[in-house]
């Protein structure tokens, strides 16, 4: 990895969190591969990446669920952990909780990216803002004295037809965290694409994903995922 961190939307983990998990009652799980893993406009892979996970949905809106990808850092995995609430109010989505990005090899380098996050999201119709904040980013630099960050992201998906998404996202971070790993006070990432459902509980995605920091590649990201019941 560069000397700093991750982006997803291009992440399915990102993706995911953005819907109600209420859609998703029971246990459920998912696995499948990117041919580049993005993380918030920054690659984590430097090539294909395989990623699976395991969710479960109360029916009171409450969930928990683990996410896991290999990386080209940190000792070549992460494992997010997650829980929170979703729910309604009207026609306005919310969904509130915490996320802890962990690398359970970490210490084999003498490295700390393992890093705690709170998130609020609110959706309404296609439309969906989240905000992610951690006080101790350390999935930038990896070195134990990060500072704090903080994401806002937003998303668009809208219906082509009965199988086909088009999906936009657009997100900003910025902290003491950004301007001590890019020299940057802050930075816009985006990202446009297509999901298209497959029979048999697969999706295909394809995603360009950029952003505005120096010297950034362009990518097309595409990917295939298996979800089902557990």
């Amino acid at each position: 990895m560069t000397n700093s961190k991750r982006v997803i939307a291009g992440s399915l983990l990102t993706t995911a969190l953005l819907v109600s998990p209420a859609a998703f009652a029971g246990l459920t799980g998912n696995v499948g591969g990117v041919s580049e893993y993005m993380f918030r406009g920054v690659s984590q892979s430097t090539g294909a990446a395989l990623q699976g996970g395991i969710d479960y949905v109360h029916e009171s809106g409450l969930y928990v669920g683990t996410w896991a990808s290999n990386i080209s850092f940190a000792g070549g995995t992460e494992t997010d952990l997650y829980a929170g609430y979703a729910g309604k109010f009207g026609d306005v989505g919310f969904d509130v909780g915490a996320l802890y990005y962990w690398y359970p090899e970490e210490d084999e380098n003498a490295s700390e990216y393992s890093t705690f996050e709170a998130y609020l999201g609110f959706s309404f119709g296609p439309v969906g803002l989240k905000y992610f904040y951690s006080d101790e980013a350390n999935f930038f630099l990896g070195d134990g004295i990060a500072d704090a960050a903080g994401y806002l992201l937003g998303t668009l998906s809208l219906p082509i037809s009965d199988s086909l998404n088009f999906t936009a996202n657009v997100g900003y971070y910025d902290g003491d965290e950004i301007e001590r790993a890019f020299g940057e006070t802050s930075y816009i990432d985006y990202s446009v694409g297509l999901a298209k459902s497959i029979d048999g509980g697969f999706t295909a995605s394809f995603q360009f994903i950029t952003s505005d920091l120096p010297d950034d590649d362009p990518k097309f990201v595409i990917g295939l995922k298996k979800s089902f019941e557990l």
